[in-house]
């Protein structure tokens, strides 16, 4: 952020608290250095500051996706392009899904998988001021056994646990911010089944306890049941996706505190699109075996008080940058109370992603990421997924995005 940038204070909102789960009318949000400087009414407004009328509107923090490919675009063949395009043409790419995603209020990401590191060099892209974009957390490539779910495309393969600890390692060296290990089998990739566990306890282990080491959050692509436990119990900090959890999973889970990611958007347009979009056969048979399964599962999950976090998946086919609040609506739908899903997405995420004294939350000293919504989200959830209406879209004290930044609606004090 540039030094010489002005205050901005946001005026007379409605701002969410997320301790009490609602939100509190008539509060002025201050930004000042790129963090809020002020949660309170009748703030000063400082000389020369910006300020954006919210009365009659919510204030919500940046919405955080804890599992994207944003470097993917989400096409119905995405596998089969990206392998065929050069890795220039991949990069100017992602940086316009970077843009998208933030300008829909995605302030911060997880990037689980991209191949070549891409997701690594985005976010540096994005931290130095280059391109514009959300806060990215880039785990580099997964780390998946042999002929594993992931191999050849967004993962490295590794067997035995001293290959795992170097394949984490070797990500590390790389720069990534964060670590992916593959539990079991998944729906993209050809030849293997989600229904299989792939890493054994121990080879999870040693991913874990090396990526800890370096004070990595780990998340762990699990969809079969005794890959999710063999993940659970060497350590992991999420389960992604979580599509046949028993009881001694959620037990387990709860026990441990480890965080569900379930990602309902993913297997929803692989299978409502189908082959009609272009989706291969296989993909949408697969998807088509998870679906049900993959909403009791979450359904069971939040019965058993599981902690959840939100993220999408997005990348997968017809799950696309820009598109991500539909999870939140999904989570939703699928039994998390509105307002409970809205902290998936802000603040237990910020928890999840060791984020909770950055961002997440609308509290003095916190980064100034912010969503100015034009509807209530607790009456209609729906009001996040729906971009073409949000107010504005704040980053670190900017207004980057949304109707005030297209029309500039606000006006220096």
């Amino acid at each position: 952020m540039s030094s010489d940038q002005p205050a901005l204070l946001l005026r007379g909102g409605a701002v969410f608290d997320s301790d009490a789960r609602t939100f509190c009318a008539g509060v002025d949000v201050l930004c000042a250095g790129g963090r809020i400087s002020a949660v309170r009414a009748g703030t000063a407004i400082p000389n020369g500051a910006d300020v954006l009328d919210c009365r009659g509107m919510w204030v919500l923090p940046g919405l955080i996706d804890c599992h994207v490919h944003i470097t993917s675009a989400g096409e119905p063949n995405e596998m089969t392009n990206a392998r065929g395009e050069p890795l220039a043409i991949r990069a100017w790419k992602a940086a316009g899904y970077a843009r998208r995603t933030l300008n829909s209020g995605i302030t911060t990401v997880r990037d689980l998988g991209a191949a070549e590191h891409l997701n690594i060099q985005l976010a540096n892209g994005i931290e130095s001021g280059l391109i514009q974009g959300p806060r990215v957390l880039a785990a580099g490539m997964g780390v998946t056994m042999t002929g594993g779910h992931g191999h050849g495309f967004i993962a490295r393969e590794a067997d035995g646990p001293d290959e795992v600890r170097k394949g984490v390692r070797e990500q590390l060296r790389a720069g990534a911010k964060a670590v992916k290990l593959f539990a079991s089998g998944g729906v993209m990739t050809p030849g293997v089944d989600p229904r299989s566990p792939s890493f054994t306890e121990d080879e999870m282990r040693a991913g874990v306890e090396e990526a800890h080491k370096a004070f990595r959050v780990v998340a762990a692509h699990a969809q079969a049941t005794e890959g999710i436990k063999n993940a659970i119990r060497a350590g992991v900090d999420s389960i992604e996706h979580g599509v046949w959890l028993d009881d001694e999973a959620l037990e387990l889970m709860c026990e441990r505190g480890t965080y569900l990611v379930p990602t309902l958007t993913a297997p929803h347009h692989i299978y409502h699109g189908g082959l009609a979009a272009g989706i291969p056969p296989y993909m949408v048979e697969k998807a088509r075996q998870v679906l049900e399964d993959h909403i009791a599962s979450y359904r069971a999950a939040l019965k058993a008080g599981v902690r959840v976090a939100m993220g999408t998946d997005q990348g997968t086919p017809l799950n696309r940058p820009g598109d991500n609040a539909q999870e939140v609506v999904r989570m939703a739908e699928h039994g998390l109370a509105p307002a409970a899903a809205i902290l998936a997405a802000t603040a237990w995420a910020a928890d999840l992603l060791r984020l909770q004294g950055e961002c997440g939350r609308i509290k003095e000293g916190l980064a100034a990421d912010l969503l100015v919504l034009r509807g209530d989200p607790i009456e209609g959830i729906g009001n996040l997924s729906k971009p073409e209406d949000f107010n504005a879209v704040v980053k670190a004290g900017r207004i980057v995005a949304g109707q005030a930044a297209e029309r500039r609606t606000y006006e220096p004090a």
